[in-house]
C-alpha cells in the first residue's frame, strides 16, 4: 500500500496544473490514502449510506483539496510518504467532523438497539468520530495518564448513555465535553483532595467508587464492547482493550459479591488498599491487622489478559505465525504480545521497520480471523 501511495504522489507531481489528468490522479491518491481510513467504512456486504456516505464523500473532497494545495511543496526525502499521507488524512478528518456531523452520528446511534449489528456499527462510528474530530476538550494542566483515563471513562459513558442525549438542549460535543470535564475533576480530586491524603480515607473512598462502578456495570455493556472490538469498529485498540478488561473485572466482582457478600466486601477493601501508591501503603503495613489474611479466599482464576497472553505465547494451533509480507519478524504473535505489553504503535513501527498503517491493518485483519479461536479458548 505504501508503494502504491508513493507512485501516486509522484504521478500527481508530474502532472500539469488545471488538467483532467491531474484531477484524476488527485482522486486516485485521495482514494488510496482513504483505503486505511478509521471511519466511514461500510458493514461487510453492505454499501455506505446515509450520514456515513455523506461523511465519506466530504472527507474525500476535503482530502483531495488538501493534497492539491500541499503536494507541490512536498519532499519525500524530508517526510516519509506514509507519515505525510496520515497527517493529511487526520487533518481532513478534523475539518470534516464538525458538530453537525457528530450530532447526526449520535442521532443515528440512538435509532438502533445496542445489540443489533446496526447499533454496534453506529456506536463504533460515533466513538471513533469523537476521537478523530479533535474536539475533545484538552486540559493542559492534566497529566497525560489522567487525561487518557478520563477519555476512556467518557467514551464508555457515552456508549452507555447515548440515548439520553437531547439535541434540543445543546450541542453534542458540549454534552460530551461537559462529562469529560466532570470526570477530569473527579480524577483530579482523587489525587489532590486533602481528605483522601490519609491512607485509610483513600481506601474507603476507593472502595466506595469501586462498589458504585460494580453496581452500574451490565453484562450487555461488555458484550457490546466485545462485538465492537472483534469487528474492528473501534480504531483505538488501547482504549477498547482497557474498557473491555475493566468491564470483565467489574462483572466478575459483581458475581462474586452476589454469591459471597462478606468475602466480597473484604475483597473490595483489599483491592482498594492495593490500588494505593506503594509508598503510602508501606507506612500502614506494620499497623494493619491480619483480619483479611484470616478470611479464606476462593481459588483465583487468571485474569482475561493473562489467559490471552498465555494462549498467544504458546500458540498450540500455530495460528499466530503469519507475518507482514517481507517482514518475517513482524508476526501476529509478536505484534499482539507487544500490544499486551503496552508498546505503542510508533514504538512497534520503529522496531519492526513497518509503517504504522500497514502494521495496524495487518493486526486488525488477523485479529478478526483468530478472534473466534481466542474466545473459544477463554470460554473453555
Amino acid at each position: 500500500m505504501d508503494e502504491l501511495i508513493e507512485q501516486l504522489v509522484l504521478q500527481v507531481q508530474q502532472c500539469w496544473h488545471d488538467t483532467e489528468e491531474r484531477q484524476k490522479a488527485l482522486r486516485e491518491l485521495a482514494d488510496g490514502i482513504l483505503r486505511s481510513r478509521p471511519i466511514a467504512r461500510p458493514i461487510k456486504g453492505q454499501p455506505l449510506s446515509g450520514v456515513y456516505l455523506d461523511i465519506f464523500q466530504a472527507i474525500q473532497q476535503q482530502l483531495q483539496q488538501d493534497i492539491d494545495q500541499a503536494i507541490d511543496r512536498y519532499n519525500p526525502r524530508r517526510i516519509p510518504v506514509p507519515e505525510w499521507a496520515n497527517g493529511l488524512r487526520s487533518s481532513a478528518l478534523q475539518k470534516v467532523l464538525d458538530n453537525s456531523y457528530l450530532t447526526q452520528l449520535a442521532l443515528e446511534a440512538q435509532r438502533h438497539k445496542p445489540q443489533t449489528q446496526q447499533g454496534q456499527y453506529a456506536i463504533g462510528e460515533l466513538l471513533n468520530a469523537i476521537r478523530l474530530s479533535g474536539k475533545l476538550a484538552h486540559k493542559s494542566q492534566a497529566a497525560a495518564d489522567a487525561y487518557e483515563d478520563a477519555v476512556s471513562r467518557t467514551l464508555l459513558w457515552v456508549c452507555q448513555n447515548i440515548h439520553t442525549y437531547n439535541p434540543s438542549k445543546g450541542k453534542f460535543m458540549a454534552w460530551v465535553n461537559y462529562r469529560l470535564d466532570m470526570i477530569l475533576k473527579e480524577i483530579h480530586q482523587e489525587y489532590k483532595d486533602p481528605f483522601i491524603q490519609s491512607i485509610e480515607a483513600r481506601i474507603i473512598r476507593q472502595k466506595y467508587h469501586l462498589t458504585a462502578l460494580i453496581k452500574r456495570t451490565r453484562a450487555a455493556d461488555l458484550l457490546a464492547w466485545l462485538r465492537l472490538q472483534l469487528k474492528g469498529l473501534i480504531s483505538d485498540i488501547v482504549v477498547s482493550a482497557n474498557v473491555i478488561f475493566s468491564l470483565v473485572v467489574l462483572l466478575f466482582l459483581s458475581q462474586f459479591i452476589a454469591q459471597n457478600p462478606t468475602l466480597g466486601d473484604a475483597l473490595l477493601f483489599q483491592i482498594s488498599q492495593q490500588s494505593m501508591p506503594v509508598s503510602s501503603r508501606k507506612q500502614e503495613l506494620s499497623q494493619e491487622s491480619n483480619t483479611l489474611e484470616d478470611i479464606p479466599q476462593p481459588e483465583e482464576k487468571p485474569f482475561l489478559s493473562e489467559m490471552v497472553r498465555q494462549y498467544i505465547e504458546e500458540d498450540p494451533a500455530r495460528l499466530f505465525q503469519k507475518h507482514i509480507r517481507e517482514h518475517p519478524q513482524a508476526t501476529f504473535q509478536a505484534i499482539a504480545l507487544a500490544r499486551i505489553n503496552g508498546k505503542t504503535w510508533k514504538e512497534m513501527s520503529e522496531y519492526f521497520g513497518v509503517g504504522i498503517p500497514a502494521l495496524n491493518n495487518f493486526f486488525q485483519r488477523r485479529l478478526k480471523e483468530v478472534a473466534p479461536e481466542i474466545r473459544k479458548y477463554i470460554q473453555e
